[in-house]
């Protein structure tokens, strides 16, 4: 499995290459940086106010410390906050966002 694993990473890292933007990512009581993800806008729909949520796919690596709820993304003028963490077994991060 070592070799799917290292497939998928290298997919994962072309994929961004190429569809991929830069956000500022903020994680709680950190420093905001740079990271490129994949945007997937109205991805999930809003059950306790009318809307969708946006979600993001990062990968793992590409995050200093683990993501949590209650994190912060800013993509263009529009901040976000983390609402779900879900990490694949492949090294991908897909993070549920809530604009502030």
């Amino acid at each position: 499995m070592a070799g799917w694993a290292s497939l998928m990473d290298k997919l994962n890292e072309q994929v961004l290459a190429t569809f991929g933007r830069e956000v500022t990512y903020t994680p709680q009581g950190g420093a905001p940086f740079t990271v490129t993800g994949i945007l997937e806008e109205g991805r999930r729909t809003e059950e306790t106010t009318p809307g969708v949520y946006t979600a993001i796919f990062f990968r793992a690596s590409a995050l200093p410390a683990p993501p949590q709820r209650g994190d912060q993304v800013r993509i263009a003028s529009t901040t976000y906050k983390v609402v779900d963490v879900d990490a694949d077994a492949e090294g991908g991060v897909r993070l549920v966002l809530h604009k502030l």
